[in-house]
C-alpha cells in the first residue's frame, strides 16, 4: 500500500508540473501564472492528505502486529504476608466491638419487657360426650374441663399445669418443672406429669384418635399413664433420631390402685422406667415412630410384696402427602403390652369388711390395641379401633372391642366425633354409641404425635 501511495504522488507531480514547465521555457512571460499557483496550493495539500493516510496506515500496520503476536501470561499480584498473631487479635476484637455497636439498640429493643410478658399462656379445653349403652341405657356425659397454664421460669426452664373438673371433683393432672438449657442433650422433668410409658397412656383423654381409651391401657396402666416423680431424658448425638428416658416414680397410672401415692415407702416400692424411641423417616411421604417401654417395681405391698413387671412396644406408620399440607393421609398406629404380677386367688374382694386374701399367683397376661384411620378431607377422619385384652385375675375371660368412628372438624379449635362399639367382656355383650364434641378456648399446642 505504501508503494502505490508512492506512485501515485510521483504521476500527480508530473502531471501538474508539466504545464507550468513548458510555459517557463517558452519564453512567452516572466510573471507568475496565477494558474500555476493554484497548482502548487493543489499539490500542497494533496501532499498533506498523502502524508495523513500513511500516518494511519503505519498505525493499522502496529495495531495488526500488537494482535498477532502472543499474550505474555499475567504477573500474579504479590499476596500479602498474612498478619502477625496480635494484630489477627486486635482484628477480631475490633470487628467484635463494631458487631456489637450495631446489635446493642436491637437487642436492648428485643429484650425491653412489656405488662403482659409474665403472665402464663392459658387455655381450656370442653369435653362433654352424649353416649348410649345397651345396659345403661343413655346419659350425657360431662367428661372433663382442663384447664391448662404454661410458662418459662427462668432462661433454665419452664413449668406448666393442668387443672382438671369433672364429675368426680376438682384435681390436678398435671404440674411439672422442666429444664430446657443443660448440656449433653440432657432434659429433667419433675412433679406430676404423664410418664413417658408407651404412646396413647401419654394421651389426655381428650387428645385420643377415638372417643374411648382402650381396655388394654386401663387394665394394664391405669389409664393415663400419670405419675408423681422425676424424669430424666437424653437425646443420643447421632444423625439417627433416638430419645432415651429413665424415671423414677411413686406409680405410673391415674387409676392403678395397687399402690397409694400418699403414702411414704422405701426405695424398693418405687416404680422405675426405662424407655428408648426413634422416629424413621422412610421417605418424605412415609414415617415411623418406634418406641419400648419397661417399668419395673420391685415390691407391690398389696400383692406379698412382689414384683411388677410392665412392658410395651408401639408402632406408628404416618403417610402425609406433601402436596396436602398434612390435612390429608394415613395414620395406623399399635400397641402390645405385656404385664406379670401376682394376683390373689379369685381377685381382691369388693367389700372392705372381706379380710384381704391370702392366696396369691403370679399370673402373665397380655394385650393389644390397633388402630386405623384415614384423613380424606382437611375435615373429615375415619377410623376403625380393634380393642384387645387378657384378664390380669386367673379364671376370668378376655375382652375384645371393635369401634368404627367418624371425626369431623369444623374448625382447629372444635371437633365433632361419632363412634359405635361393639364390646365383648366378661359377662357383657353390648353395642355402645358415642357423640363427643370437644372445644378450645385459648391458648393450646399440638404436640409431636399431631404433625
Amino acid at each position: 500500500m505504501r508503494s502505490i501511495a508512492q506512485v501515485l504522488i510521483v504521476g500527480a507531480v508530473c502531471l501538474f508540473s508539466t504545464p507550468a514547465f513548458a510555459q517557463g521555457t517558452s519564453g512567452q512571460t516572466d510573471t507568475p501564472d496565477p494558474s500555476a499557483q493554484q497548482l502548487r496550493r493543489d499539490l500542497e495539500i494533496l501532499k498533506e492528505q498523502l502524508r495523513q493516510m500513511q500516518e494511519k496506515i503505519r498505525q493499522q500496520e502496529e495495531a495488526i502486529e500488537k494482535l498477532s503476536a502472543p499474550v505474555a501470561p499475567p504477573v500474579a499480584a504479590p499476596v500479602p504476608a498474612p498478619p502477625a498473631a496480635g494484630d489477627r487479635e486486635q482484628l477480631k476484637q475490633e470487628v467484635r466491638e463494631e458487631v456489637m455497636r450495631d446489635l446493642q439498640p436491637k437487642l436492648a429493643a428485643a429484650t425491653k419487657p412489656f405488662p403482659s410478658q409474665f403472665n402464663p399462656a392459658i387455655g381450656l379445653i370442653l369435653d362433654t360426650a352424649f353416649s348410649y349403652r345397651d345396659h345403661d341405657q343413655a346419659n350425657f356425659d360431662f367428661r372433663a374441663a382442663e384447664l391448662g397454664l404454661s410458662a418459662s421460669i427462668d432462661p433454665f426452664a419452664r413449668g406448666y399445669a393442668i387443672i382438671s373438673g369433672s364429675p368426680d371433683g376438682l384435681e390436678v393432672e398435671e404440674a411439672a418443672i422442666v429444664t430446657t438449657s443443660l448440656p449433653y442433650n440432657l432434659t429433667v422433668k419433675g412433679g406430676r406429669f404423664f410418664a413417658d410409658f408407651g404412646r396413647l397412656s401419654k394421651f389426655h383423654d381428650h387428645d385420643l384418635p377415638f372417643v374411648n381409651r382402650p381396655v388394654v391401657l386401663d387394665r394394664f396402666v391405669g389409664g393415663e399413664s400419670r405419675a408423681d416423680g422425676a424424669e430424666v431424658s437424653y437425646l443420643l448425638p447421632i444423625e439417627q433420631y433416638v430419645t432415651l428416658t429413665a424415671g423414677m416414680y411413686n406409680k405410673i397410672g391415674a387409676e392403678n390402685d395397687r399402690i397409694d401415692d400418699t403414702v411414704p415407702r422405701g426405695l424398693g416400692q418405687f416404680t422405675y422406667l426405662g424407655r428408648a424411641a426413634t422416629f424413621i423417616n422412610v421417605s418424605d411421604e412415609h414415617s415411623i415412630d418406634v418406641g419400648v417401654s419397661y417399668a419395673y417395681t420391685p415390691q407391690v405391698v398389696i400383692e406379698q410384696k412382689a414384683e411388677r413387671h410392665l412392658a410395651g412396644i408401639d408402632i406408628t406408620y404416618r403417610y402425609v402427602p406433601l402436596s396436602e399440607a398434612g390435612y390429608r393421609g394415613l395414620v395406623w398406629g399399635t400397641e402390645v403390652l405385656w404385664n406379670s404380677e401376682k394376683r390373689p386367688v379369685g381377685g381382691f374382694p369388693t367389700e372392705p369388711t372381706v379380710p384381704p386374701p391370702t392366696d396369691f399367683e403370679r399370673r402373665n397376661a397380655w394385650g393389644l390395641y390397633s388402630y386405623l384411620e384415614a384423613r380424606l378431607t382437611r375435615r373429615f377422619y375415619p377410623g376403625f379401633l380393634f380393642d384387645y385384652a387378657q384378664a390380669l385375675d386367673p379364671g376370668v375371660s378376655d375382652t375384645k372391642a371393635y369401634s368404627p368412628y367418624l371425626t369431623f372438624w369444623p374448625s382447629e379449635f372444635q371437633r365433632l366425633r361419632l363412634q359405635y362399639t361393639y364390646l365383648d367382656s366378661p359377662g357383657a355383650h353390648e353395642n355402645q354409641f358415642f357423640l363427643q364434641w370437644t372445644a378450645i378456648l385459648g391458648s393450646h399446642a399440638h404436640g409431636f404425635h399431631d404433625r
